[in-house]
């Protein structure tokens, strides 16, 4: 499968510190092995891998061609903490988790950073349980959450 991204969004791969190379693995892997979510309304995908400790996300769209499929990359984004156990599923969300064809649910999971764990606001499907966070969550909230964290423990 081709993977394409735009310069804008290869800048701001560049931006949040990710390369290029590690996005495009993150689809090749969940492409390979059908682990991702896929927004039932959009067909938007979302893929996550951990590399070197780091959760990578890939937000992109498969276009079927004739001969060839290829990724359209809308974005990439990361967060360093070690996602774990569901604690609930609270309501519906537009995702399907492709890995069992069941629907994926808004609800809160196990987050575990520098030794400290806390439940945070996650999409998680409960039949295989698998989680994943949102792109405003993780450029935002556990961005903030990971420097300070860093900060008390300096």
């Amino acid at each position: 499968m081709d993977i394409k991204a735009s310069d804008q969004v290869k800048e701001t791969v560049a931006k949040r510190g990710l390369k290029v190379d590690d996005v495009m693995d993150v689809i090749k892997t969940a492409e390979g092995g059908n682990k991702k979510a896929v927004d039932k309304n959009t067909g938007k995908i979302l893929a996550k891998k951990v590399i070197n400790n780091v959760t990578v996300y890939a937000d992109y769209n498969v276009e079927k061609g004739i001969l060839k499929s290829h990724a359209n990359v809308n974005s990439a984004y990361s967060h360093r903490m070690t996602l774990g156990k569901i604690v609930n599923a609270t309501e519906p969300s537009n995702w399907t988790c492709a890995h069992c064809n069941a629907p994926a649910f808004l609800g809160t999971a196990e987050m575990t950073y520098m030794g400290v764990s806390r439940n945070g606001p996650a999409v998680v499907c409960p039949k295989c349980g698998d989680v994943w966070v949102e792109e405003y969550l993780a450029t935002k909230t556990l961005a903030a959450a990971e420097g300070l964290f860093e900060k008390k423990k300096a």
